[in-house]
């Protein structure tokens, strides 16, 4: 037998290549429903079809994790001649995700099919070329290879999908009213009720935002404003020059609460 068949279809890479099939079917499986539902095919048989495949899939880990945590099992016995009940337990309370393990990598946010199918490639391809060079003749020496191939997986995985992590972090999400009683620089040579255009600090790139002012004003380029409040149906903030702020008003910016009042007062007043 060819060796590379050997290896991905014995131990330590037979438990990896079973799920790999199954993340790859499951990926097929999800284009070709998709390409169906948008073509106007069958929503209920889409629907039931997507279950069966997330189920499939669901009993594939399952049986991965059970012939790994069998793995683990087999070495501790090997090695300390016992193996304690909390080693061989991989069950849905005490998965990566619970334990914190993910967010702690930055993939928190990642969607789990995209973490999961990323780590199981990654895992896949170190535990068959590992197996290739070193060629383990033990249990031991070949769950070893098998778990530090499932942690050299997920720490690359970490490595590639990190970025993706923060791109779709949302526990924060950005609110066009949070700018509202900052001061904002105008940007467009003037203001006036239907057009003008400004920048605000944001402490990273900041944000250029369109601005209107209902009322006569001098604002140009380089003059600064204050942001006191947003119409979410044209995107646009209404400002006030900061010189029609009083001085007490002007301090009372640096106090978030004071500024909230000094807004909603304005805001009555237009």
């Amino acid at each position: 037998m060819d060796p590379f068949l050997q290896t991905i279809t014995t131990f330590p890479t037979v438990p990896l290549t079973v799920v790999l099939g199954v993340v790859v079917g499951y990926w097929i499986f999800a284009l070709v429903t998709g390409a169906a539902f948008h073509g106007g095919g069958d929503i209920d048989a889409v629907a039931g079809g997507v279950k069966a495949a997330g189920d499939a899939t669901t009993g594939a880990i399952k049986g991965a994790s059970e012939a790994v945590a069998g793995a683990i099992k087999g070495t501790a016995e090997a090695v300390g001649g016992h193996a304690d009940a909390d080693v061989g337990d991989v069950d849905g309370d005490h998965d990566l995700a619970d334990s914190g393990v993910l967010s702690g990598l930055g993939l928190g946010k990642v969607p789990v099919t995209i973490t999961g199918s990323a780590a199981t490639l990654l895992a896949w391809t170190v535990c068959a070329l590992t197996t290739l060079s070193l060629k383990p003749s033990n249990l031991v020496f070949q769950s070893l290879v098998l778990l530090g191939s499932l942690v050299a997986g997920l720490l690359a995985t970490a490595v590639v999908l990190r970025p993706l992590g923060k791109a779709l972090d949302a526990s924060k999400p950005a609110r066009r009213r949070d700018s509202l009683g900052q001061i904002c620089t105008i940007t467009s040579g003037k203001v006036d009720g239907k057009f003008g255009t400004a920048h605000v600090e944001d402490g990273a790139a900041g944000l250029n935002v369109h601005v209107v002012c209902a009322k006569a004003n001098t604002l140009k380029k380089g003059d600064r404003a204050i942001l006191v409040d947003f119409d979410s149906a044209k995107d646009t903030y209404e400002i006030e020059p900061v010189d029609w702020l009083m001085p007490q008003e002007i301090e009372a910016l640096n106090d978030p609460a004071r500024a909230a009042q000094i807004i909603s007062g304005r805001v009555r007043r237009k």
